[in-house]
């Protein structure tokens, strides 16, 4: 199982071995990929005894609670003011994803990633496991795995080499990063591989359908409502091909509503046979704007997202934009009809 990697994936095991304290921090607006990585790794690090803290600087959104462990997570903006031996951090590609407040705490404590001249060695050990192909290696080891369908499938592999037992709770919160990374094993990421990890960990313990029920099938009333709303604000542009629709704080208050409660809107408008090409933009405040990218087919949602500091998969991707609603509707405009005229260019050529 990515043989290629071998030689880091010996390296991370040996040092997870020889380190007693740890820490796991996630990306921003955590997903369920790295948050179940950061579960797994708190479980099964945990169950031989190693000092594991788990630390995210935002709630951990209501659908993924109910992941063993998910109690354990210190909920913080302030990390404590002596470093582990090992930070891992997964499904992360660049050093500032992992956020503001933990990134000023980082930076605090004297760690920065390797590309920064301040970074020095020896304060700790920071890991970076992900599969996005666009990661930046800001770690002191970095293991980067575009092949793999989602940053669960890369700590599996760990634990392999580890040859640590894989405490149930740790299977369940891999089961759930590799579920949702593929969209229920239905993007085109999933591999034989995929499904080959996904099938050992129902041996070790995992009931499948309890974590789709918890993930995909608990929503309120007011996700409901909301997901109306935003169905009325729905719009399609015929001559660039894509469709959108936008969430706003107001909207989110009127239902109680959380921002991580939004995510299943674009996961309808993605249902739609035509066009194959989705936005929701998610208004945080009214200088900020979090937008998820879906497409089908023969479009690369990643490409948008990196035009604007974001990243992520071919068939799903997300950035941050720095504005209001109605600018980052035009600069998505602008960005995709670019994208098209290169496109027909690269034809014509």
């Amino acid at each position: 199982m990515f043989k290629q990697y071998t030689t880091t994936i010996r390296k991370i095991a040996r040092l997870t071995i020889n380190s007693r304290t740890i820490w796991n921090l996630p990306h921003e607006n955590p997903d369920g990929d790295t948050i179940g990585c950061a579960l797994a790794i708190h479980h099964a690090l945990k169950s031989v005894r190693r000092e594991v803290q788990t630390f995210f600087s935002e709630p951990v959104p209501r659908m993924y609670s109910f992941l063993p462990g998910a109690d354990e997570i210190q909920v913080t903006q302030k990390l404590p003011d002596k470093l582990p031996d090992l930070i891992f951090v997964s499904d992360n590609a660049t050093f500032e994803r992992l956020g503001k407040p933990f990134v000023d705490e980082l930076n605090r404590l004297g760690v920065f990633s390797v590309h920064d001249p301040r970074h020095q060695q020896g304060r700790t050990t920071l890991i970076n496991i992900d599969h996005h192909r666009g990661n930046e290696q800001y770690g002191d080891v970095n293991l980067i795995v575009p092949e793999a369908a989602a940053a669960g499938e890369i700590v599996f592999a760990i634990f392999r080499r580890l040859r640590l037992p894989l405490p149930q709770g740790a299977a369940t919160c891999l089961y759930a990063a590799i579920l949702t990374d593929t969209g229920k094993f239905s993007y085109s990421n999933t591999t034989l591989t995929t499904l080959e990890i996904a099938a050992e960990l129902v041996r070790r313990g995992v009931v499948p359908h309890t974590v789709v029920e918890a993930v995909y099938n608990n929503q309120t009333s007011g996700q409901l409502r909301l997901l109306g709303r935003a169905l009325e604000a729905f719009r399609i542009n015929d001559e660039l091909g894509y469709c959108y629709t936008h969430v706003t704080p107001e909207m989110r208050a009127e239902f109680n509503c959380s921002l991580s409660d939004t995510e299943y809107i674009i996961d309808t408008l993605k249902t739609l046979e035509e066009p194959k090409v989705c936005f929701l933009f998610k208004v945080v405040d009214d200088g900020l704007v979090r937008v998820s990218v879906r497409s089908r087919n023969d479009f690369d949602s990643s490409r948008v997202a990196e035009a604007f500091g974001g990243g992520g998969h071919y068939a799903a991707s997300g950035f941050r934009f720095k504005g209001t609603l109605d600018e980052v509707i035009a600069a998505v405009e602008m960005e995709m009809r670019k994208l098209r005229e290169d496109s027909q260019e690269r034809k014509a050529g």
